[in-house]
């Protein structure tokens, strides 16, 4: 299955749309077929771990999270190649709600709170990754799995942009959800962000 996937890749990046730069980053032009090959391969890696693990959803979530992590520090170094680094946490959050969060799930945050001690919460009311998804248990197990994928792509973002910190997520309703992140130096000793 996966050197099918590594065959498609690599067919996709031969036909690489134009880049326009629009605002802040490298904007590429939307490829659905990429969109659509994502939830495959996504749905695939999930049925695997699965398996793999006897469906226990605690270390499914874990690694989710975890692949997400170096996903999304991978497109951060890639988005913000051409960029003076960010030195201002409200800057990175910033810019994780606007042109990361475009760049990846195809829309701005909602909305973005903060207390101005090291804790934010982001809101989306309609995650493009939850819209297919009902309310039955099943898809709230699956849609679990699928923030806790997000969380790591954001934690990873965030670590390459220079700040360690916890991210969570609670589904309000499918497909609303929020995802609150805090800052390392402001979590409870013992209870740091994970170094990986």
């Amino acid at each position: 299955v996966f050197s099918f996937f590594a065959a498609m890749a690599a067919e996709l990046k031969e036909h690489e749309p134009m880049v326009a730069k629009v605002g802040r980053v490298i904007r590429r032009q939307k490829r659905e077929v990429a969109e659509s090959a994502f939830q495959f391969l996504y749905i695939e890696i999930l049925q695997h771990l699965t398996v793999y693990h006897n469906g226990d959803r605690k270390i499914i979530h874990q690694k989710m999270e975890d692949m997400g992590l170096h996903i999304g520090s991978r497109l951060a170094e890639r988005y913000t190649g051409q960029l003076l680094r960010m030195t201002e946490q409200l800057d990175i959050i910033k810019f994780v709600c606007k042109e990361f969060w475009i760049e990846i799930f195809h829309k701005q945050a909602d909305k973005l709170q903060t207390n101005y001690l090291g804790i934010y919460v982001l809101h989306d009311y309609k995650f493009s990754w939850l819209t297919r998804l009902s309310h039955t248990q099943a898809e709230l197990q699956e849609a679990q799995a699928v923030v806790s994928f997000a969380s790591g792509i954001i934690r990873g973002a965030l670590k390459n942009l220079g700040m360690h910190a916890k991210v969570t997520c609670d589904i309000v309703q499918i497909p609303r959800c929020t995802f609150t992140i805090q800052d390392s130096s402001t979590l409870p000793s013992g209870k740091s962000a994970k170094k990986s």
